[in-house]
């Protein structure tokens, strides 16, 4: 299920070129990137989306990199669930990794190759984050939800 859940997050930061530079969102995916904290399903972050999540991606060369940040203390974490989120300010973290696969860019629309299913996500830019919405049919691994992510510039740490 954490698998699962992840590779949805690989979705959200799968964003295409072309796509409007709004406060140091970037318009290409390569480098890292982290899932929204406090977010809903299909509700956006209340917080503009300055606190990360704990799980998060590298984009390089057309593949995609689960990374889990370590170590995070943070206790003002969705749920109250110490741990599982960080300020998105934070200079440098700690990160264990795993391959994800494939993935494919469109003008405003991403594909992630996964489990012998092809999903399509498209894309809008906001100020602080980019959403991923998932179009029809989706695959068994992904559902409705929508994906709110954004750049992380701080420095990372491979353990």
């Amino acid at each position: 299920m954490r698998k699962l859940r992840a590779l949805c997050y690989v979705c959200l930061l799968l964003v295409g070129s072309g796509m409007a530079r709004a406060n140091n969102i970037s318009t290409t995916l390569e480098g890292v990137w982290f899932t929204c904290e406090f977010t809903q399903s299909q509700t956006p972050p209340d917080d503009d989306c300055q606190t990360f999540d704990d799980e998060g991606f590298r984009f390089s060369d057309g593949t995609a990199t689960y990374l889990r940040m370590l170590g995070s203390e943070e206790t003002n974490c969705k749920g109250g669930k110490k741990g599982q989120c960080f300020p998105r300010s934070t200079p440098e973290i700690s990160v264990s990794t795993r391959s994800l696969g494939k993935i494919t860019y469109g003008q405003d629309w991403i594909d992630i190759h996964y489990l012998f299913c092809t999903q399509r996500f498209y894309t809008k830019a906001s100020e602080h984050f980019i959403t991923l919405i998932p179009n029809e049919p989706r695959c068994l691994w992904a559902g409705k939800r929508h994906f709110y992510i954004a750049p992380f510039t701080g420095t990372i740490i491979h353990e």
